[in-house]
């Protein structure tokens, strides 16, 4: 993705020869239907699928700029969202790597949204292809470049009136085009939410003044044709929307407990609200969860790790109080990380689920990684875990298997975890030496050479995941990385969750972040 490009723009191209062929969108939009429609639900596919059927039949007939960009995101995130078991498969349909396939559709659709002015005269079609946009994006660029797209998303829909529930109720709006507008704005509230995490600073959607749109009704494509004239009541059981709907009420109440006010307040208390939103959530939509059905499964899966993150996030404002938190708290708090590390690879290991993959891989929690690894680090024989550690390793363990981005990405963030990650390791073998080092520890130790091992327990193999840096690409090396956890603070007041200002505040202290 070039931001600049995107942003500052460059002349109008005509797109119509660079379309796909009619069996391949045809492809692109079954994938999207299939992989990207329920966990993503911000188009109305009746409707867009004679969109779709038209640029199949014959895109050179002149398709409108912002319904063109709509197109190429489609097939833009239907690329992204293939699981790894059909790259084979893809790049049979597409004819070259689906890399290759990703990188020129990601060109095509920055094209594409420039064509339709998506900054300077922003419309509800263009704005749902640039948030499909970013969304394939999210697990593949630069969490800031990332924020500050998602910036002009946010802006464009308060242009367009979205964020306001009194304007959507106005008579100039129609009831289909309200409610599709409260599924378009709860995504970018999402989307706000993830990137801003990612990089350490407030999130705007966190300040509620700004915005009040309801959330969006948990019915099926089928119950809304544009003529409407009411919107039918929430269904209780599954719908289209329901892992929307879940995600949304989850958001709700992670967005309340965000604001610093809510530091002061008794864990005990937010903990019953978590677990009254979790009663919501069976009575309204997991009790009715068929384990053979995919969607269901990944509903359930992200029920279980979602209360727990928010758990976690009231939580990490009480590790900035001057006692910080309790033994006691702390072991429930390794455990909540513990649950939460472990959800992605049971995810990522359940074949019904594989088509969702792009979605949950893109939610890794790095928070509750760090919290396990650090408590690994600091914690003295007086203060064991509440497990034993074969079992944290194990599940660190898979992690580095199914998440290659663990080892492979240079962004500060990832160093940092690998760097805690060898030095947690390093403690962990002195007690228990009768361990051998495993493989994704060698791997770590090539990448970081200079860090805690070692010499006896410095990898001489190297692999081939220790790859040189694109050098097209602003990254931080490990090395940016390489001073000793030792020299930290083992107060949990400071090391704390990543989307929190002061954790990056006091790792900056140790390497100065790159600028994009």
């Amino acid at each position: 993705m070039n931001p600049e490009r995107l942003i500052f723009g460059q002349p109008a191209t005509s797109l119509s020869e660079r379309h796909p062929s009619a069996s391949r969108i045809l492809w692109l939009w079954n994938t999207y239907l299939e992989n990207v429609n329920l966990p993503v639900k911000v188009l109305h596919v009746p409707t867009v699928q004679h969109l779709v059927l038209t640029a199949a039949s014959d895109p050179a007939k002149g398709i409108p700029a912002n319904k063109e960009a709509l197109c190429f995101s489609i097939y833009l995130i239907a690329l992204c969202s293939v699981p790894q078991c059909n790259y084979a498969e893809c790049e049979r349909i597409m004819g070259q790597s689906l890399n290759d396939t990703i990188e020129m559709h990601t060109s095509l659709a920055q094209q594409a949204l420039i064509n339709a002015r998506f900054v300077q005269t922003p419309d509800f079609i263009t704005l749902q292809a640039l948030t499909l946009f970013l969304i394939a994006q999210r697990a593949r660029s630069y969490p800031r470049t990332l924020l500050q797209l998602i910036g002009v998303a946010f802006r464009s829909g308060q242009m367009l009136g979205i964020h306001r529930e009194k304007a959507l109720r106005s008579p100039t709006v129609s009831v289909f085009q309200a409610e599709m507008s409260r599924r378009l704005w709860w995504e970018i509230v999402l989307l706000d939410s993830f990137a801003s995490k990612q990089c350490g600073v407030t999130s705007t959607v966190s300040c509620m003044s700004l915005w009040d749109t309801k959330r969006p009704s948990n019915v099926n494509d089928t119950d809304l044709h544009p003529e409407m004239c009411e919107v039918p009541k929430d269904y209780r059981g599954i719908t289209e929307m329901s892992f929307c709907s879940a995600r949304s009420e989850v958001a709700e109440l992670t967005i309340a407990y965000s604001f610093p006010s809510k530091s002061s307040r008794d864990i005990s208390e937010a903990d019953a609200k978590i677990d009254g939103l979790q009663q919501r959530l069976e009575d309204r939509l997991l009790q009715y969860c068929d384990p053979n059905v995919p969607i269901h499964s990944m509903l359930r899966l992200f029920g279980k790790g979602a209360l727990a993150r928010i758990k976690l996030s009231v939580r990490r404002h009480h590790m900035y109080g001057s006692a910080g938190l309790s033994l006691e708290e702390r072991n429930k708090t390794f455990l909540l990380c513990l649950q939460l590390a472990e959800a992605p690879n049971n995810f990522a290991k359940d074949k019904t689920v594989q088509r969702f993959l792009w979605q949950a891989n893109a939610f890794f929690p790095l928070d509750a990684f760090m919290f396990m690894l650090g408590e690994m680090v600091y914690r003295t024989p007086q203060q064991p875990l509440p497990v034993p550690e074969e079992v944290v390793w194990t599940e660190i363990e898979k992690a580095f298997e199914l998440h290659p981005r663990l080892t492979r990405d240079e962004s500060a963030i990832y160093s940092a975890v690998r760097n805690l990650t060898i030095k947690a390791w390093v403690k962990s073998s002195r007690r228990h030496a009768e361990h051998d080092e495993p493989r994704f520890i060698k791997v770590l130790g090539a990448k970081s050479p200079s860090h805690a091992l070692d010499s006896t327990q410095r990898p001489v193999e190297t692999d081939s995941l220790n790859q040189q840096k694109n050098p097209t690409t602003n990254t931080t090396d490990a090395s940016d990385f390489d001073f000793d956890i030792d020299s930290l603070d083992p107060s949990w007041s400071k090391i704390a969750i990543p989307n929190d200002p002061e954790f990056w505040e006091y790792w900056q202290q140790f390497a100065e972040l790159p600028t994009p």
